[in-house]
C-alpha cells in the first residue's frame, strides 16, 4: 500500500491550490489508512512526515501570526526545516503562552472562525483552553483513531457506551455524510454521562447492552466495581478501553477481572486527537507516527529510550489551527523506535498524564472534580492555570493563577454556584496565587483528595 506516499506527492499540489488541497490529501489519506487491512511501511511513514511537516512550517509561517512571529524572533523560515530531523530548530509552545492569545493570532488566515469545530476543554492540565479544527481535520483526526481501535477488535456496527463527560453536540459538527453513515448501520456512541451516580450509570449501560464499553478510566473502574453480578452478566462487552485519565495497573486488573474482557488503553488529548494506543501483543503504546510527531524531552533534550521526559507533539493534519512543538504537559517514559510486535509504529510506555482523584463528600456522594471544573469554565472567564486539593471532606480549595484580576464579587459567585453543587456542610475556598509549582516528578495533578487519593503512593518506575 503506497497511500503515504502518493499522500506526500499530493502536498506539492497543495502548495498550488491552497489550504483546501491540503485538507483533501489528508482525507484521503485517512480514508485509505482506515480502510486498509495493514499500516504503511516504516519508510512510507518516515517520507510522509517529513513532506508534510515541510507543508505545515510553510504554512505557519505565511498565514498564523503567532508562528510569523515566533520563526521571525528566532531567525527561522521555511528553508530550515526540510523534515523531522530540523524540528528541533523550531522553540516549543507552551499551553500557558497559547491560551493568552486572542483566537485570530492561532487561526490561519482566511480561515473562518465561525464555521470551525471548538473543543472548550476543561483544563485537563489546569489551563483550559479552545482548540478549534474544520470539520474535514475532524473527521481525518477521528479517520486515525478507528484505525487504532480496529487493532482493539471494534467493529463499525458494534454498540458502543462512552462513560465520561456529556456536552452538547456542536451543530459544526454534525453533517450530512455523518448522519448517512449512522443511517447505513455506523453505529455512533451512546455517552453515558459519568457525573452521575454510579448506580444511574450502570442502569443506562446496561439498557444499551453494548459489545464496547469505553470511557474515563476512572469512571471506568467506578462501573467495574459497584455494578452487581447479575448486572456484569448483563453486560458483557468483548472488551472495555479506557482513555482520558492515566489507567493505572491496579485499575486495569480490577476492571478486567469484575467484567471477564480484556481492557485496553489509548492516550489523547483535544490538541491532536489520538496520540498513542495500547498494543495487544506487547503492552506497549504505539504512537500515531502519521498524524503527529511525538518527541520526549527533558531540559529540552531528547531522551532516551527508557527515560521520562515531557511529551511535546507537532500535528501533521491541522492547519486551520496548527499545533508545532506543542508542549501538552503530560510525563511519558521514551519506548523503542519501532514497537517488537512488527507494527512500523514507535513507542512509548508509562504515561503520567491527567490525575483525577474523586471527591467523597459528607452525605455519601462521590463527585468527579470535572463537575467543578463545568462550572468554573462557564462562570469564571478569569480563570487561568489551576489546581483543585480536597483537604477534607467538608472542605475543597481552588489554587489559581487568574488571567485577569476577577472581583471580590466574581470571585463570591462562583463559590456559591460550586458549595450549591457541593451540598451544606461543604466549602469551596478560592485562593489567587502569582504562580503554582510544578508537582514534584513534573506529574500534573489537577484534582488531587487528600481523603481518597487513587494515586497517591504510584511506584512510576515500576511501570517503565
Amino acid at each position: 500500500m503506497r497511500q503515504l506516499v502518493v499522500a506526500a506527492r499530493q502536498d506539492g499540489e497543495g502548495r498550488r491550490h491552497g489550504a483546501a488541497m491540503r485538507f483533501r490529501s489528508s482525507s484521503l489519506l485517512a480514508l485509505r489508512t482506515l480502510l486498509s487491512g495493514r499500516p504503511p511501511a516504516r519508510r512510507e511513514i518516515e517520507a510522509f512526515r517529513d513532506a508534510r511537516l515541510r507543508e505545515l512550517v510553510r504554512h505557519a509561517w505565511e498565514r498564523v501570526p503567532y508562528y510569523r512571529r515566533l520563526f521571525g524572533r528566532h531567525g527561522i523560515t521555511p528553508r530550515d526545516i526540510g523534515g523531522v530531523a530540523d524540528l528541533a530548530a523550531i522553540p516549543t509552545t507552551s499551553k500557558k503562552t497559547l491560551q493568552a492569545l486572542p483566537a485570530e493570532d492561532l487561526l490561519a488566515r482566511g480561515v473562518d472562525a465561525e464555521r470551525l469545530v471548538a473543543h472548550r476543554t476543561s483544563g485537563s492540565t489546569g489551563l483550559p483552553f479552545t482548540v478549534r479544527r474544520t470539520w474535514l481535520e475532524e473527521r481525518v483526526l477521528n479517520a486515525f483513531r478507528w484505525r487504532a481501535l480496529r487493532t482493539f477488535g471494534l467493529r463499525a456496527t458494534d454498540r458502543r457506551v462512552y462513560v465520561g463527560i456529556s456536552r452538547p453536540l456542536d451543530p459544526r459538527n454534525d453533517r450530512l455524510p455523518q448522519r448517512l453513515l449512522h443511517r447505513l448501520g455506523f453505529r455512533p456512541h451512546t455517552i453515558v454521562d459519568c457525573h452521575q451516580p454510579v448506580e444511574a450509570i450502570v442502569r443506562q449501560i446496561c439498557e444499551v447492552h453494548p459489545d464496547v464499553i469505553a470511557g474515563l478510566s476512572g469512571a471506568l473502574w467506578r462501573v467495574a466495581l459497584s455494578a452487581s453480578a447479575a448486572e456484569r452478566r448483563l453486560l458483557r462487552p468483548r472488551f472495555v478501553y479506557a482513555a482520558g485519565e492515566v489507567l493505572t495497573p491496579e485499575m486495569r486488573r480490577q476492571i478486567g477481572q469484575a467484567l471477564a474482557v480484556p481492557v485496553y488503553d489509548a492516550y489523547g488529548s483535544h490538541e491532536f486527537n489520538l496520540i498513542a494506543w495500547q498494543c495487544a501483543q506487547t503492552g506497549v503504546y504505539h504512537t500515531c507516527d502519521d498524524l503527529l510527531v511525538v518527541e520526549v524531552l527533558a531540559d529540552g533534550k531528547p531522551v532516551a529510550p527508557g527515560e521520562r521526559g515531557e511529551l511535546v507533539g507537532t500535528s501533521l493534519h491541522s492547519f486551520a489551527m496548527p499545533f508545532i512543538r506543542f508542549r501538552l504537559g503530560d510525563i511519558v517514559t521514551k519506548g523503542t523506535e519501532q514497537c517488537a510486535c512488527g507494527q512500523p509504529f514507535s513507542t512509548i510506555r508509562a504515561i503520567e498524564g491527567r490525575m483525577h482523584d474523586f471527591f467523597p463528600l459528607p452525605d455519601g456522594r462521590v463527585v468527579l472534580p470535572s463537575a467543578i471544573v463545568g462550572i468554573l469554565v462557564r462562570h469564571a472567564p478569569w480563570l487561568g492555570e489551576y489546581r483543585m486539593i480536597q483537604e477534607t471532606m467538608e472542605r475543597i480549595v481552588l489554587r489559581a493563577v487568574p488571567l485577569f484580576a476577577p472581583s471580590v464579587a466574581e470571585i463570591g459567585r462562583v463559590r456559591g454556584m460550586v458549595e450549591s453543587y457541593l451540598g451544606a456542610g461543604v466549602r469551596f475556598e478560592v485562593e489567587l496565587l502569582a504562580e503554582i509549582p510544578p508537582d514534584p516528578g513534573g506529574k500534573t495533578r489537577l484534582s488531587r483528595s487528600l481523603v481518597s487519593p487513587i494515586y497517591d503512593g504510584l511506584d512510576w518506575s515500576a511501570l517503565s
